[in-house]
């Protein structure tokens, strides 16, 4: 079989603003199975027999030593921040989280930053990408511990996992 690259040496270049969230995916089992444990407020992962390393979200496929990752394994709702970056102040309808406008979820208000986070939960191998919440921008930093912000009634999807938090938050 040969690369796509091979067959398509071009990129195809189109202008306008796609609202990816917009668009439905047909998903692999995998992420059915990945958003099914959401719905348990459980983060599921892949492991791979052959050199052990977990992923979360699955996959077939090890990246490491290429063995199928058929054994699914619970990991921490708890994790450790290990990239980041802060955006400019949120508008209404210009930024989807999980497929869902935080503004109109009631999760930010207009003129609040987003902050992307890359967060590795204990027991796994892999990132994560989310969104970070409850903390002021300036007190991000990596190597900070949070925890797993679910929705208040999961139904089984990819957005049941909000996002995240420090951990030890005041009121929790």
């Amino acid at each position: 079989m040969a690369y796509l690259k091979d067959e398509r040496p071009e990129t195809k270049m189109l202008d306008g603003n796609w609202a990816v969230g917009s668009y439905r995916y047909k998903a692999p089992r995998l992420l059915e199975e990945f958003a099914n444990g959401l719905k348990d407020k459980k983060i599921v992962g892949t492991l791979c027999t052959g050199c052990g390393k977990v992923i979360v979200p699955p996959r077939a496929i090890c990246g490491r030593c290429h063995q199928r990752m058929d054994e699914r394994m619970v990991v921490s709702n708890w994790g450790t921040v290990t990239c980041f970056v802060i955006s400019p102040p949120v508008v209404k309808g210009k930024y989807l989280v999980m497929g869902i406008d935080p503004v109109d979820a009631g999760m930010m208000k207009v003129g609040e930053v987003l902050v992307p986070v890359f967060v590795r939960f204990d027991g796994s191998d892999s990132n994560i990408a989310t969104i970070i919440y409850n903390i002021d921008p300036k007190d991000v930093h990596i190597g900070l511990r949070v925890q797993a912000l679910w929705a208040k009634e999961p139904k089984g999807q990819l957005s049941d996992l909000e996002g995240v938090e420090p951990i030890g938050k005041p009121g929790k």
